[in-house]
C-alpha cells in the first residue's frame, strides 16, 4: 500500500512538472506571441467621421474663462514702497489703542511688504517720527487702507 501511494505522488509530481514547464514555455512566448498580427490595423473610418470628431474636440487656444484675476496687496497695486519717513501711510499699519502693527491677515499685505512695513515702522520709532504705544492724533481720522474689524481670518484681538 505504501508502494502505491509512493507511485501515486511521484505520477503527480512528474504531471505538475510537466504542466509549469509548458506554462513556462507559453509564458517566455509573451502570451501568444507567434500568433500575434504583426501588420497596423487600418482605420475603419471614413474621412466624414474623422472631420465630423475633429469638429467635437475642444479648442486647445482658449483661455480659461474661470481664471481668477491675480490678488494683489494695496501698496503693490499701486507700487508704493514704505518709507520710515512717511509716517502718515505706515500710521495706517498701526493699532490706535495698543500701538502693535497689524498682522498679514488684517492688512492684507504681501510677505515682502509686509516685512518692509513693519521693519519702517520700528525704523520710525526709533528715529523718534513715530510714538511706541499709540496712533499719533493727527493721523486718527485718516482714510482706512483696510477694516481692521473684517481680517481674513480670526485673530484674537
Amino acid at each position: 500500500m505504501n508502494k502505491l501511494l509512493f507511485t501515486l505522488s511521484r505520477k503527480l509530481q512528474n504531471a505538475t512538472l510537466t504542466i509549469r514547464y509548458h506554462t513556462r514555455d507559453f509564458a517566455a512566448l509573451g502570451g501568444g506571441e507567434i500568433w500575434r498580427n504583426t501588420d497596423t490595423p487600418k482605420s475603419e473610418l471614413n474621412e466624414e467621421i474623422i472631420k465630423a470628431r475633429e469638429k467635437d474636440m475642444p479648442i486647445e487656444d482658449i483661455e480659461n474663462p474661470f481664471k481668477r484675476e491675480k490678488v494683489q496687496c494695496i501698496l503693490c497695486q499701486y507700487k508704493i514702497v514704505p518709507d520710515y519717513k512717511n509716517v502718515k501711510l505706515l500710521s495706517q499699519f498701526v493699532s490706535p489703542y495698543t500701538g502693535r502693527t497689524y498682522g498679514r491677515h488684517i492688512t492684507r499685505l504681501c510677505a515682502a511688504q509686509q516685512a518692509r512695513v513693519e521693519k519702517e515702522i520700528i525704523k520710525a520709532q526709533t528715529a523718534g517720527l513715530m510714538p511706541y504705544y499709540f496712533r499719533d492724533v493727527t493721523f486718527v481720522k485718516d482714510p482706512k487702507l483696510f477694516d481692521p474689524d473684517r481680517p481674513i481670518r480670526p485673530h484674537r484681538f
